[in-house]
């Protein structure tokens, strides 16, 4: 079972959601921002299974996750 998180998620400003709307009309286009380093806590067996898909497909993981992120957001 997932564990709760004890920290309240704050309101999103009118800035962050036109932000948000911008940023969401660019993703048909691909067109990206330079990228960034996150932290990010993902399960080992999906890991390995991203690991595993992106070596079959002769791609690198993250761009592989970016992808997943991208269809997402679609």
């Amino acid at each position: 079972m997932a564990k709760k998180s004890s920290k309240k998620i704050r309101p999103v400003s009118i800035e962050e959601g036109l932000q948000f709307l911008e940023d969401i009309q660019r993703l048909p286009y691909e067109i990206d921002e330079p990228t960034r380093a996150i932290s990010l806590r993902v399960p080992q067996n999906i890991l390995r299974a991203l690991k595993i898909k992106a070596r079959l497909e002769k791609r690198k993981y993250q761009s592989l996750i970016v992808e997943f992120i991208r269809v997402g957001l679609k």
